[in-house]
C-alpha cells in the first residue's frame, strides 16, 4: 500500500499579508517543504482555489458582510468570505516559499461561480472531482495532509477522505488554521480525534 501528501490551498491570499489571512501562516511553510523531500510518497497533490471574479461565495457578491452566515443549500455557505484566490491574480499563485517543483498534481477547485469547494475530494455540492478513484489507481490508501486552512479546506478534506476509505494523519505542525468563529479549530482537532485521525509531526 502506498501512500500521498495532499497540501491544501498554499496560497498567497491565505498567508498573512493576504486578503483571508491565516495567523502564522508563513511558519508551516520550512515544515511543508522538509515533508515533501521524503520521497517515500507514491504522490504528491496540491490543491489550488481558484475562483472566478463572480463567485457567490464572495460577501461582495451577495451584498453582505465578509464572515456572514450564508447557506444557499446548494453548495455555497456556511459563511460567505473576502475576495479571495481570484483566477490569475497573486493571490490565487502558490507562495513563494513552498517547493511546488515537487507537486505532481495540482487539483483546482472552487472554479463554479455557483459552487464552492472546500474538499479537495468534492464540490460543497457534493460533486466528486475525481480525487479519490485517481489516487486508489495508484494503490493509495493511506494519507498525509497539511495546508491552509485547518478548520475549513484541510476539514473538508480529511473528513471527505474518510469517507472514501482512506487512512489518514494529520501533520500538525504544518496546519493552521483560519477561526472565522471563534473555538473553530479546536472543534475540528476534537472531530478527528474522535473520527481516528492519528495526529503527528514532522
Amino acid at each position: 500500500m502506498h501512500k500521498a501528501l495532499l497540501v491544501v490551498d498554499v496560497q498567497n491570499d491565505f498567508y498573512e499579508t493576504g486578503s483571508l489571512p491565516v495567523k502564522d501562516a508563513s511558519r508551516i511553510n520550512p515544515v511543508i517543504n522538509k515533508t515533501m523531500e521524503h520521497r517515500s510518497y507514491k504522490a504528491i497533490l496540491a490543491s489550488q482555489d481558484w475562483h472566478p471574479a463572480n463567485h457567490e461565495s464572495f460577501a461582495v457578491n451577495q451584498g453582505k458582510e465578509p464572515f456572514s452566515t450564508f447557506d444557499n443549500g446548494k453548495g455555497i455557505g456556511p459563511v460567505l468570505w473576502p475576495v479571495h484566490c481570484q483566477q490569475d491574480t497573486h493571490g490565487a499563485e502558490f507562495h513563494k516559499d513552498i517547493s511546488t517543483e515537487n507537486f505532481d498534481y495540482i487539483v483546482r477547485k472552487g472554479t463554479h461561480p455557483h459552487v464552492d469547494s472546500y474538499s479537495i475530494f468534492k464540490e460543497n455540492n457534493g460533486a466528486d472531482l475525481g480525487i479519490a478513484s485517481l489516487l486508489k489507481a495508484l494503490d493509495i490508501y493511506e494519507l498525509d495532509i497539511c495546508g491552509l486552512a485547518l478548520d475549513y479546506c484541510v476539514r473538508y478534506t480529511v473528513l471527505d477522505a474518510l469517507l472514501f476509505g482512506f487512512k489518514i494523519n494529520l501533520i500538525i505542525n504544518a496546519t493552521k488554521g483560519v477561526e472565522a468563529q471563534k473555538g473553530d479549530v479546536k472543534k475540528t482537532l476534537e472531530e478527528f480525534k474522535k473520527a481516528g485521525v492519528r495526529f503527528k509531526e514532522v
